[in-house]
């Protein structure tokens, strides 16, 4: 067999994007006000990638991890590990100390990077850890962290041109985690192919090209962080900005100054932002569009973008599929469209293949409810060390959603709801059983069932339902600060209903829909 190509591209994007336009600015900083060229960012990455090659040992396949809030130094990781082929980790940095311990365990990373704010957790964990070497991004001038590797002396390493030739597509380059039955998340691996066709499906479906920038207002630990207009933008060579936390009135002084043309975020963000008093005469006209996902949107947030004269849409994805699935096409949609389809999740996008089917995996006529299937090859390659979750997910080559979803006469997309026992807090998939262990751990807990309840901030919020054990006495505060010490604060249920008895079937066992049609409120009644 002849070889036609040296694979030595694949994974190394960025040199190839700054041999077009080395000199256009790439990123952003804004809490540095430092822009960053294609050159620049090359130069950085091959400066890593060296270091993390020739003097920590990584090779192909070997994991990198960040724990970091959005910063420079996740995307020179991210380009970094492309370049050696070895593998980037970013954890959720709101996990908990026992969570974060699980899942470096099991994922096994080299190298862990993180700011210099998580040293308590990390500090709190790390004799339980296999780690080789921690390096550390410090926001301070002094190095008050003399067991880690300091960021910035790795900027000084040599620059030299490096690559993986014998790289493949299906090779793994990201693992960016999911929710779990377990309540664990799951490591999704994402390979140079799926991560490659997610940036074509958004170029091809939206249009963007190296006249379009976007502030990032997602974590770049999620995939929509990532393959929501990070990765399109910088193949297309635009332009992102970042800063660590997210500020509604900053990212509406960054959308006037910067006149970036495209918006993507949770529907909390957006509340957040349309409730600030200076977003009535903020001029946001540079935007083409903007466009929410991670849980459903209430029209009145959407009406008062619309009233800006700003194209306001619905998207659709997750981990293991994309998460470049469904998209109104904004700019090939009338306002009035947009207006009547506002519920949709909006159509396939331009490589992704889609299905509804019922129980016996038919496909469902117009406007019937079945379950959401996706393919193409944007999906990922399955769960990391978890193949028996990977068979439930990924059958014959198409992802499982779990979500119920109907198609109109139009071939527009309608979410209706999910068959996971799941809700969405925040953009962050909250798992009842987990959170059901927990409070089972109390001893004055008898029996719980916890739910998803509606929040104007956060979309959902969880509902914990408990009975006592007999002649036991015990608060709700107390149930969440006992909750706090294992979960993150998200998972936490905001109400708890105290009752004597749960409702159960004749076999006993909870019935769940019986105790949200009595107790389905946002309070603790």
């Amino acid at each position: 067999m002849v070889t036609l190509y040296n694979n030595g591209w694949i994974g190394d994007y960025l040199l190839s994007r700054s041999k077009i336009n080395g000199h256009g600015i790439a990123v952003y900083d804004a809490d540095n006000d430092t822009n960053y060229t294609y050159n620049d960012l090359n130069d950085r990455a091959n400066r890593l990638a060296n270091y993390l090659k020739y003097e920590l040992g990584v090779e192909k396949g070997d994991r990198v991890a960040f724990i970091s809030r959005n910063r420079i130094e996740l995307i020179d990781g991210y380009y970094a590990t492309g370049k050696i082929g070895a593998i980037m980790i970013p954890y959720n940095a709101r996990l908990s100390s026992e969570e974060l311990e699980k899942l470096i365990n099991s994922e096994t990373p080299k190298v862990v990077v993180y700011e210099d704010i998580y040293n308590e957790s990390i500090t709190k964990i790390k004799d339980k850890l296999d780690v080789e070497n921690y390096i550390i991004l410090q926001n301070l001038d002094e190095d008050i962290y003399i067991d880690n590797l300091n960021y910035e002396e790795i900027m000084k390493y040599n620059n030299n041109p490096i690559n993986c030739k014998d790289l493949d597509f299906e090779d793994i380059h990201l693992i960016i985690h999911t929710g779990g039955t377990t309540g664990l998340p799951k490591g999704g691996m994402i390979s140079h192919r799926a991560e490659l066709f997610n940036s074509m499906n958004e170029i091809c479906t939206w249009g963007l090209n190296y006249e379009d920038s976007a502030h990032i207002i997602l974590p770049l630990f999620h995939t929509g962080g990532w393959n929501l207009l990070t990765l399109p933008l910088l193949h297309a060579g635009g332009k992102i900005i970042i800063n660590k936390q997210f500020d509604p009135r900053q990212t509406l002084d960054i959308i006037e100054t910067e006149k970036t043309t495209v918006l993507f975020g949770a529907a909390t963000i957006f509340r957040m932002m349309a409730e600030l008093p200076e977003f009535k005469t903020a001029d946001l006209s540079s935007l083409k569009w903007i466009m929410a996902g991670a849980a459903p949107t209430p029209i009145n947030i959407m009406e008062q973008f619309w009233d800006k004269g700003l194209k306001f849409v619905l998207g659709y994805g997750m981990t293991e599929a994309g998460p470049n699935n469904l998209s109104g096409a904004v700019q090939f949609m009338t306002d009035e469209e947009i207006k009547e389809k506002f519920a949709s999740v909006g159509k396939p996008m331009y490589l992704t293949m889609t299905k509804v089917v019922d129980e016996n995996n038919n496909e469902v006529g117009v406007n019937e409810v079945g379950e959401l299937l996706w393919s193409g090859p944007q999906i990922f390659s399955g769960y990391w060390n978890n193949e028996e979750e990977t068979n439930k997910t990924l059958i014959d080559g198409w992802v499982h959603t779990g979500d119920m979803a109907k198609v109109d006469e139009d071939g527009y997309y309608y979410i209706v709801g999910r068959k996971k026992n799941m809700f969405i807090s925040g953009g962050e998939n909250v798992f009842p059983p987990e959170i059901e262990k927990y409070i089972y751990k109390i001893p004055e807990i008898n029996e719980v069932c916890v739910f998803g309840v509606f929040d104007e901030v956060w979309g959902e919020v969880g509902k914990a339902v408990v009975s006592l054990k007999a002649n036991m006495q015990i608060s709700k505060e107390e149930i969440q600060e006992k909750l706090k010490q294992n979960l993150a604060n998200y998972k936490v249920p905001k109400y708890i209903t105290f009752v004597e008895d749960i409702p159960k079937n004749n076999v006993g066992k909870i019935v769940v829909g019986k105790i949200m049609e009595l107790y389905g409120t946002s309070d603790d009644n």
